[in-house]
């Protein structure tokens, strides 16, 4: 061999680093439209309490309680997308997921900007809450996918710091734009940037591996089990949200029962779009107590606190710092377990978690420093659902991480209405009392003892994975 044939061979680039190399940048640009991606659906269900009256003013529908479905129908609509989105997630290339949410929230959001009525209206929020629903599923499956069993807790943990960042932007960014220029470009803005995420995904994110195993069981769509799932999550919504919605006290507990009733029937009858596992005598089970008890208190925290610190005279400014660590707290709290769990396993962070948790409801119930008990229900919220999500989707079959993803999802939901409307119910219910909301919290105190601290006594000290 010449020398200048070896001079051409040291220098002439390597086939495969090159590839790597270009499916490392094509990966992290497929990380940064899904976190893009995640957090237009997350700022989207926290500005509409900050564009609200000027929306009222303009299209209506302010008489009779009307405008609560503004609220609901994304809520209810969110509900009903997530477990179509990991069913779908399960069987479709990535992409196909990715872009079809995005192009459905792109759709709902210039509907939402050109609406004449408040019927229009209506109707794009409950598209934007279906689209929404199956954007989180989407991020969440693209970046543990990407990733993969041994990395992916970590990248997940800043998936879930976005929640916390959507949580303080969103209802600053949608009064800027309504000071600016009109509620409607609330909704218009997001227009350019879905078009940037459909060209992040279309360009780089890499199709399906070919080894990830199809599911099994019956290959039709599982209707009886979606009809159970969606209608027993949106029932229990709306007993649950029943004051604003103009159901009395009776019959919003008639209808709650009857959602909780259809959810139990999944333990017969799910598999397909919940994980079994969810139904056992498991870690995962666990994790969906705890899902749903953290988030209990994290939204009746940043919806009761605000109320009683107005009410003792407190300024606007105190009342969006005490909102803001909570949400920081958030952040915090998903970024550190995301790399504990990889390092330490499940216990730990959600043992963490579960003492702040704790600390909270009890900061609450004795009005003591409300700032810190709105960041301690941040960080116990982070650090408990970043670990529970990495939990069930780990003891998910690897054809199971969509709809593992899903119920983690459909799990905070449930949690979430259940604090925002829960709480409320038993304020009124405690009315009598001149410390109704203290005992509200004591009840709180209770509730994250035997959802969130026992599971988590009993989680895995290891982190273990079923694929």
């Amino acid at each position: 061999m010449t020398s200048s044939t070896v001079g051409a061979a040291a220098t002439a680039p390597n086939p495969a680093t090159a590839s790597a190399g270009a499916g490392a940048v094509a990966g992290k640009v497929g990380v940064a439209a899904a976190v893009l991606a995640l957090l237009l659906a997350a700022m989207d269900a926290t500005v509409m309490g900050t564009v609200l009256p000027d929306v009222l003013a303009d299209v209506g529908g302010g008489a009779h309680g009307g405008y609560a479905w503004l609220v609901s129908g994304f809520m209810l609509a969110q509900v009903a997308g997530t477990p179509l989105a990991g069913w779908i997630a399960d069987r479709l290339d990535d992409r196909v997921l990715a872009v079809g949410a995005t192009l459905a929230f792109l759709a709902a959001s210039a509907a939402a900007g050109l609406a004449g009525s408040f019927g229009v209206l209506v109707a794009a929020r409950v598209l934007h809450g279906l689209a929404a629903g199956a954007i989180v599923v989407s991020s969440y499956v693209i970046v543990g996918r990407l990733y993969g069993p041994e990395r992916r807790t970590a990248a997940q943990g800043m998936l879930s710091m976005v929640w916390g960042i959507a949580a303080v932007l969103g209802p600053v960014v949608g009064a800027a734009i309504t000071g600016a220029w009109g509620w409607r470009w609330v909704f218009f803005a997001n227009v350019p940037l879905c078009v940037l995420v459909l060209l992040a995904v279309a360009i780089a994110l890499p199709g399906r591996s070919s080894d990830t195993p199809a599911p099994s069981g019956a290959k039709g769509f599982p209707g009886l089990e979606y009809a159970l799932v969606t209608g027993g999550a949106v029932i229990l919504l709306i007993g649950l949200q029943g004051s604003s919605l103009g159901l009395g006290v009776i019959a919003a507990t008639a209808v709650a029962v009857v959602g909780l009733v259809l959810l139990a029937l999944l333990r017969r009858f799910g598999g397909a779009l919940v994980p079994r596992q969810v139904f056992g005598r498991t870690p995962s089970a666990g994790a969906a107590l705890a899902t749903v008890g953290a988030t209990v208190v994290m939204y009746a925290t940043v919806t009761v606190l605000p109320v009683r610190l107005a009410a003792h005279g407190a300024s606007t400014t105190a009342i969006a710092v005490m909102v803001g660590v909570s949400a920081v707290g958030w952040v915090l709290g998903s970024a550190v377990s995301g790399g504990m769990v990889a390092k330490r396993g499940y216990r730990l962070p959600l043992g963490i978690g579960s003492v702040a948790l704790l600390a909270s409801t009890v900061f609450s119930a004795t009005g003591a420093l409300p700032w810190l008990a709105g960041a301690l229900a941040g960080i116990g919220t982070g650090a408990v659902t970043a670990t529970t999500l990495a939990l069930l989707q780990d003891q998910a079959p690897a054809e199971q991480l969509g709809v593992a993803t899903s119920a983690a999802t459909m799990l905070r939901n449930i949690g979430s209405a259940v604090g925002v409307n829960g709480i409320a119910a038993l304020t009124a219910a405690l009315a009598a009392s001149s410390h109704a909301e203290n005992g509200a919290f004591w009840a709180l105190t209770v509730l994250v003892a035997l959802t969130v601290l026992a599971p988590a006594l009993a989680a895995p000290r290891q982190r273990t994975t079923a694929h």
